[in-house]
């Protein structure tokens, strides 16, 4: 028999599980940047190498506030 401490685990992991499902769905959604070569600040625009996405992280966090 569960006491109140194994339904509070519980109701914990299935808040936990869904919440990681809805953020997976949004993430899914969310359109994707890809590396083209220079730096996807808008503001920015500076050559970088293939696999990375920005020149620094003032330029990664520029963008993040404004693509939200």
């Amino acid at each position: 028999m569960a006491d109140q401490f194994d339904q509070a685990q519980e109701t914990e992991a299935l808040m936990t599980s869904s919440a990681l499902a809805a953020q997976a769905k949004r993430a899914a959604c969310a359109p994707a940047v890809e590396a083209t070569g220079e730096c996807q600040n808008p503001l920015c625009g500076e050559p970088v190498e293939h696999p990375k996405l920005f020149c620094d992280a003032k330029c990664a966090a520029a963008h993040a506030k404004r693509s939200k």
